[in-house]
């Protein structure tokens, strides 16, 4: 939602094939948040992967079973719900996890439809040992560039793009 009564700067312009474009100021948001996010998805994954032999959503993973899910533990459902990702490609990367024995995945006493996924010790391990270049990684390629103020700005920013999605954090 617009606030700012005094911008003339229309949102969108019309180009001369008479396709509309966000103009300068709405583009560069736009495509400033949309490549600022990709670039830095793609090179903290290339990190890990590099580094550690596995990605970054795959590190997600990992450091939503170690410090928020209950006892290292918890259902598909819930990992569904924590990460970006669908639950056919959550599905590939915890068998992909599994396969190198990060993590274990089980049914639910209780409900036989309910799949368990739990982080292993070696799991656990992988983890502390990536993290130092994930925390590295964003240092040198985000929290550096931005003074305190403006994270907690960007934090705000994106919380109020995000207001109708997964709460963040």
């Amino acid at each position: 939602m617009r606030t700012d009564e005094s911008d003339r700067e229309p949102v969108f312009v019309s180009l001369p094939s008479g396709i509309a474009f966000p103009s300068k100021t709405y583009a560069r948001a736009f495509l400033g948040l949309i490549r600022a996010g990709e670039q830095l998805d793609r090179l903290l994954d290339a990190d890990l992967r590099a580094a550690h032999g596995i990605g970054l959503r795959g590190y997600e993973v990992l450091l939503h079973l170690a410090a928020f899910a209950q006892d290292r533990h918890t259902t598909m459902t819930t990992l569904t719900r924590q990460t970006p990702l669908s639950q056919s490609r959550l599905s590939r990367l915890v068998a992909e996890l599994e396969t190198r024995g990060l993590v274990r995945r089980t049914g639910d006493e209780r409900d036989s439809r309910v799949v368990v996924v739990s982080l292993t010790d070696e799991g656990l391990q992988v983890l502390r040992q990536a993290q130092p270049t994930h925390h590295r990684g964003l240092e040198e390629r985000l929290f550096s560039r931005l003074t305190h103020d403006e994270l907690v700005l960007l934090g705000d920013l994106t919380s109020r793009v995000l207001a109708d999605e997964r709460p963040i954090g």
